[in-house]
């Protein structure tokens, strides 16, 4: 329920965020994780399990959108992209049921959020986005970690 309320929480700072920087492809970015988001909270069974496939094709939309978009710095890209491909890598070894290194993923993730912290680095119109894949990465090590215990 814990890891649910984290994603949710981020879910409405990410509108809140979308709606403030009001531009259209991180928007939609956002939006289509969100769409996958609730159903994986909220339903069971296979459209549930729907809503993560949703979301993991909006994670390697977000992977592509840094590689694309030339407008931002490539320390902005790198950061964008190595979010979101640690983040669809983590969720690819999951469903496929393989093991090792699904601790390391997540860290991946918080470490790149930190390092565009301390540099500065403005992604406001990609906020959104950005702010769920790091809620994400935190309900999986909270999660890995109360599975530990």
């Amino acid at each position: 329920m814990l890891l649910d309320l984290i994603l949710l929480l981020a879910s409405a700072f990410a509108v809140y965020l979308t709606f403030r920087s009001k531009n259209l492809l991180s928007g939609l970015i956002t939006s289509g994780m969100i769409t996958g988001i609730l159903p994986a909270i909220f339903l069971s069974g296979l459209v549930g399990k729907s809503g993560y496939y949703i979301y993991l094709g909006f994670v390697a939309l977000s992977f592509f959108y840094g590689l694309i978009f030339k407008e931002l710095g490539i320390l902005s890209r790198i950061i964008i992209c190595l979010m979101s491909a640690s983040i669809f890598a983590y969720w690819l070894w999951v469903f496929n049921h393989w093991h090792g290194n699904v601790v390391f993923l997540p860290v991946i993730t918080l470490i790149t959020a930190l390092v565009g912290i301390l540099f500065r680095k403005r992604l406001k119109n990609e906020a959104g986005f950005l702010v769920i894949l790091t809620a994400d990465a935190i309900a999986i090590i909270i999660e890995l970690l109360m599975k530990a215990n």
